[in-house]
């Protein structure tokens, strides 16, 4: 079964659901995106399955990445993100270069009416704050971390390390996660 939602879509949720919100709170920069799109994709696995997107998420020196979104909003640096939605290739032919820049389809409304409980969840804290958390001893990033002494080749964060691991935070099942 094929995931509901992609990384981009999720992104674009995210940054959709920030600038409807009339709150205080630390403003969606790349760093802080990339750990939503963390959060989001390890509570769903943790509740639901398939994946929410099908993208991998790799263990970077400052936390999870999702490099296909890193790259789309790398310039902003550490500054929030403004007037920049993430877009999507599309091939659109049998040909090398058929393939256009898209933007994606918005998730469903179930997708979205959870997107909007992780934000609510997440959105008072800074990406360094979330980037902390995702370093904390027993989350998947620092499994992963432990497991290769190093992430100088950005080793991917296996699905199901994700899973079991925020499974065991709402307290389903009793999963060995250090065997990742």
């Amino acid at each position: 079964m094929p995931a509901p939602t992609t990384a981009a879509a999720v992104a674009n949720a995210f940054l959709n659901l920030q600038d409807a919100d009339r709150g205080t709170f630390p403003r969606i920069d790349p760093m802080k995106l990339q750990k939503l799109l963390f959060y989001a994709q390890a509570w769903w696995l943790a509740y639901k399955e398939p994946a929410l997107f099908d993208e991998e998420i790799y263990a970077w020196p400052w936390g999870p990445v999702v490099p296909s979104i890193y790259s789309e909003f790398r310039n902003f640096g550490s500054q929030p993100i403004v007037g920049k939605r993430a877009t999507e290739l599309i091939k659109t032919g049998d040909r090398i270069y058929d393939f256009r820049v898209v933007a994606p389809t918005a998730p469903p409304g179930d997708v979205l009416d959870f997107l909007s409980m992780v934000w609510g969840s997440h959105k008072h804290l800074t990406g360094i704050q979330l980037s902390n958390a995702t370093h904390a001893p027993g989350e998947p990033w620092a499994i992963v971390k432990d497991r290769y002494g190093t992430l100088n080749n950005k080793p991917p964060i296996p699905n199901d390390l994700i899973r079991d691991v925020f499974k065991e935070k709402i307290g389903v099942g009793n999963t060995n996660t250090t065997a990742a």
